[in-house]
């Protein structure tokens, strides 16, 4: 009797344990939330599919919640945050994002140290590193690894200085006028498990 009291005792400390994991990061989602200058709609990703056209990202957050199509997505990890895609189908209560990593996924990017704009499009893999292309060559003696590399904002589909990656490889292709770098992104998709859909049409409650 005394051994499965103890089992009990542990599994509500294990209970317990987890509820405060999950209020903590609760906490942290709405901290972020309120942090951000657009009206934001919080999103779960709930399926993946490697598989689908723009190798979607299906959240639970839908026309009902918001969401419309083409409205960029971001999210956090750690202290980080970084750009994650955009809204490509929206259903009722469900939407599906095209990932930044997706090959047909293009975002027009600035190096922050530099300020050489280049275009982004992803290789198809989310271990992949993300493709920078139409660098000027004579930006080669700027550009070092490790340089931090965030949307321009010129295309309007992603907002300004949203982190998007690290310099990881530079390229001078010998039939090529311009660089490519390889950029390793900010955020781990493997980890991610909560979005924020971004509203750019709108400011927060309260702000003029």
């Amino acid at each position: 009797a005394l051994e499965e009291r103890l089992r009990d005792y542990e599994l509500l400390q294990r209970s317990n344990a987890d509820i405060r994991m999950e209020n903590e990061r609760l906490k942290e989602l709405l901290g972020f939330s309120r942090s951000l200058p657009a009206k934001n709609i919080p999103a779960e990703i709930i399926a993946r599919d490697p598989n689908n056209l723009y190798s979607g990202i299906t959240i639970n957050r839908g026309v009902k919640h918001g969401v419309r199509k083409n409205m960029p997505v971001i999210s956090f990890q750690g202290s980080n945050t970084g750009l994650v895609g955009k809204i490509v189908q929206v259903g009722r209560s469900t939407s599906m994002i095209m990932p930044v990593y997706d090959y047909q996924c293009f975002v027009s990017a600035r190096l922050v140290e530099s300020r050489y704009l280049g275009l982004i499009n992803g290789r198809g893999a989310s271990d992949s590193p993300l493709l920078m292309r139409y660098l000027k060559k004579r930006a080669r003696d700027e550009i070092s690894l490790g340089d931090k590399v965030v949307a321009s904002g010129e295309n309007y589909n992603y907002p300004r200085d949203v982190p998007i990656g690290f310099v990881s490889a530079i390229r001078a292709l010998d039939y090529e006028t311009s660089l490519e770098l390889d950029i390793e992104p900010i955020i781990d998709f493997s980890r991610l498990e909560s979005v924020f859909v971004l509203d750019l049409g709108t400011q927060p409650e309260g702000d003029e």
